[in-house]
């Protein structure tokens, strides 16, 4: 009868040892494919980020340029051209004259009030006869 029980399993297959060799096979796969997978991210990230450095130093350049340009057309030498070619649409102010002295005000700057320390300080209203 030990003969017959021997025989029997003999040819049996391991189940517990081919699971264990599958889980970690399965394991090794999975770690391989997580790898190369950040590795690949690291590359996409990468590329985006030096793209988008590229794009930052044109943008940059094209400011600097827009400056320059701004700060050459607004001088008053190229303002002063560009009235006098008539391109602005502007009509130069002429000098007041004694006919029309009304036709021109210069004004230098804000007028100082008596007693003021400061630009916030409130002033009393011109009106504050008719509040009482």
């Amino acid at each position: 009868m030990s003969n017959n029980n021997h025989r029997r399993f003999e040819n049996a297959v391991p189940i517990a040892t081919f699971a264990t060799w599958a889980l970690i096979g399965i394991f090794g796969c999975g770690a391989g494919l997580g790898y190369v997978w950040c590795k690949n991210q690291l590359y996409v990230t990468g590329m985006e980020i030096k793209k988008l450095e590229v794009e930052l130093a044109q943008t940059q350049r094209k400011n600097e340029v827009a400056r320059v340009n701004i700060a050459k057309n607004s001088s008053t030498l190229k303002l002063k051209e560009r009235v006098a070619s008539g391109m602005t649409g502007l009509v130069a102010i002429p000098p007041n004259r004694p006919d029309r002295p009304d036709r021109l005000v210069i004004v230098s700057g804000t007028p100082e009030v008596p007693g003021s320390t400061g630009h916030n300080d409130l002033r009393p209203v011109s009106n504050q006869k008719l509040r009482e």
